[in-house]
């Protein structure tokens, strides 16, 4: 029972952070179309102040930590990263691309519950194309010997889909199921936000290379059709994480995108039970909206309660703002959810 938890989701306070989404490093090992983190930060926080700020956030009720970046994999001590949570107590899942994760499997492993590997296209072409570098083989080999490996960590695919992968969603699916993956994911391409880097970092690819337009909505549409006639199974049985109601979601965001219908309601309240913490230690509420200070210069308890964190859960609650009102990625937690299992 998490009853902080519970009391954050009914109030502006934050009493505890049992989800954090911890950016490793921003440096990454491919050149993906719609991301432009390249290069590690100069500044990136030290493994000291890691376990610095993990002692912080175990303190703040910490339940769940999410390694995500640019790649985690690339940093050299992100064993180290893992041990000092690991002794904390907490949950610790991998956001990975894959490239090195053959290599760096048995190093990592026995600190982590689940490992979800992105892998953006069913065949070399499609997924090259789109990550900018030949990694297709060397990411399924890094899935393949995870999931062969027998350990407890689960692990899972994420798709981000767009105009380059759209009609490839049953062989995505008939893919992961070859390799012994239970569960992929599927998530809209963001074109709206500043996120990852985009127009910041490095070059990305224009929006329109991205999105989908009116005659690939029409496609789309009738892709997930079928995709329910065909594959309920795969939704009754877990394979596909998204329910119908969700994949139709995506279809819905993409039409509004080239002005079809509004976006589609999001119901979010991450900032409630989560926060994002970048490479150079910036807490966010999330992935899209902005900083309100620095895990450097304050402690985490005190930045979660300060009048711009408040204010920002505030118009999250309210469906105030227009970044959420266009989200491709949104967490929500009912308060039974949030006092039960918040992670």
């Amino acid at each position: 029972m998490n009853v902080r938890a519970w009391l954050n989701t009914l109030t502006l306070t934050c009493r505890t952070l049992p989800i954090v989404i911890l950016y490793v490093t921003e440096g990454c090992n491919l050149r993906c179309c719609m991301c432009s983190y390249r290069k590690a930060l100069p500044n990136e926080l030290t493994l000291v102040e890691v376990e610095s700020l993990a002692h912080q956030l175990s303190q703040f009720g910490l339940r769940h930590i999410v390694y995500s970046g640019g790649e985690p994999l690339l940093r050299r001590d992100f064993p180290a990263i893992c041990a000092i949570f690991r002794q904390l107590g907490v949950q610790q899942t991998l956001l990975t691309n894959g490239l090195l994760l053959e290599k760096r499997l048995p190093e990592i492993q026995k600190f982590l519950s689940g490992i979800i590997v992105s892998l953006d296209g069913a065949t070399t072409k499609t997924h090259n194309a789109i990550r900018g570098v030949e990694s297709f083989d060397k990411i399924v080999e890094g899935i393949r010997r995870a999931v062969g490996s027998h350990s407890q960590v689960s692990v899972s695919v994420r798709t981000v889909l767009q105009k380059q992968n759209f009609r490839e969603i049953r062989e995505m699916i008939d893919l992961v199921k070859s390799l012994g993956v239970r569960k992929i994911s599927f998530l809209a391409a963001d074109v709206l936000s500043k996120s990852f880097g985009r127009d910041t970092r490095g070059s990305v690819a224009p929006d329109e290379s991205i999105a989908l337009d009116e005659a690939e909505v029409v496609e789309f549409r009738r892709i997930i059709d079928r995709l329910l006639a065909n594959n309920r199974s795969d939704f009754e049985g877990g394979i596909i994480s998204e329910t119908p109601e969700k994949m139709y979601h995506i279809v819905e965001y993409f039409e509004a995108l080239i002005g079809k219908r509004p976006f589609p309601r999001n119901y979010c309240n991450a900032p409630m039970v989560s926060a994002v913490i970048t490479s150079t230690g910036e807490i966010q509420p999330c992935f899209f909206l902005p900083s309100y200070g620095n895990v450097r210069e304050k402690q985490v308890d005190e930045l979660e309660n300060n009048e711009q964190a408040q204010q920002t859960r505030k118009k999250v609650r309210d469906y105030e703002l227009e970044r959420c009102q266009t989200c491709v990625c949104t967490l929500h937690l009912t308060p039974l959810h949030a006092l039960i299992d918040p992670c």
